[in-house]
């Protein structure tokens, strides 16, 4: 079982990363674990950057550390070095989680580094003004096997939060459930599956709408006992997220709590 022992957040000073950090101080302490700052830059600024790096660790609310990654290459991929360096580490980015036109027109580190990241990472999106309460990590499934390629993940992450398990499930997208299995039928079996929970401690919940992104946003906005919502995503960048859509980024831009993505290959 993969356990978090830090939390990691990228810092460049905007309201992005003020964001972010303010949310990984919050899941580092229900983790009981510390907080990293990671900020990439050229060899020339560190020696600029690192007070301001002192400074934000000494405010912290949580245990705090920061590193400065040296590089003359792209910030992505350097975090993605970082990354593949340890996955013990809960990486937790601010995010514009622009739609498919604005990413298209100028691009997204957050929602890049998450296509090419391969386990889940926490984006904070720009509607979380404050860090989450909730003690309910909800994941939303749609009855592929896709979905649900974030359940191992997310029980993961809850058990090292001390959170609980709620699935959810959009009506209008059970297409993908067989036409002889029930909504509740289906999440009932899918919760049956969660590794590390026991049955009965998963609950579900049953949404109705149209639009599965809107619908999981506005759940989540109006049970405040749910902190973070989990989903998977194929990942589909600019012109084909404008085709095929991308729920779970669609997501992070309208939840008011920070959302868990897996991009599954």
């Amino acid at each position: 079982m993969r356990t978090i022992e830090r939390v990691a957040v990228p810092v460049n000073w905007t309201p992005e990363s003020d964001r972010a950090r303010v949310v990984a101080s919050t899941l580092a302490r229900w983790a009981g674990v510390g907080v990293e700052l990671v900020t990439v830059a050229e060899p020339i600024m560190a020696a600029t950057l690192k007070p301001r790096l002192i400074e934000l660790a000494r405010n912290a609310t949580a245990p705090t550390t920061w590193r400065i990654v040296e590089t003359g290459g792209t910030p992505e991929a350097a975090l993605l070095t970082e990354l593949a360096r340890d996955e013990n580490q809960l990486w937790c980015l601010g995010s514009h989680a622009r739609g498919a036109l604005g990413e298209l027109l100028v691009g997204s580190l957050s929602e890049d580094f998450v296509r090419h990241a391969h386990v889940p990472v926490m984006l904070v999106g720009p509607e979380v003004d404050v860090a989450p309460t909730g003690r309910v990590l909800a994941v939303a499934l749609d009855g592929t096997e896709q979905s649900e390629s974030i359940l191992p993940g997310a029980a993961e992450l809850a058990l090292s939060l001390g959170m609980t398990l709620r699935l959810l499930q959009v009506a209008s997208i059970r297409e993908h459930v067989p036409p002889d299995v029930s909504e509740s039928a289906y999440l009932s079996h899918a919760a049956a599956r969660v590794s590390h929970f026991e049955r009965d401690a998963v609950d579900y919940d049953i949404l109705h709408g149209e639009h599965p992104a809107a619908d999981i946003a506005d759940y989540v906005a109006a049970h405040a006992e749910v902190g973070v919502v989990a989903l998977a995503t194929r990942g589909l960048s600019g012109s084909g997220r404008l085709l095929h859509g991308s729920t779970a980024f669609d997501v992070a831009h309208r939840a008011s709590i920070p959302v868990l993505i897996l991009h599954k290959v």
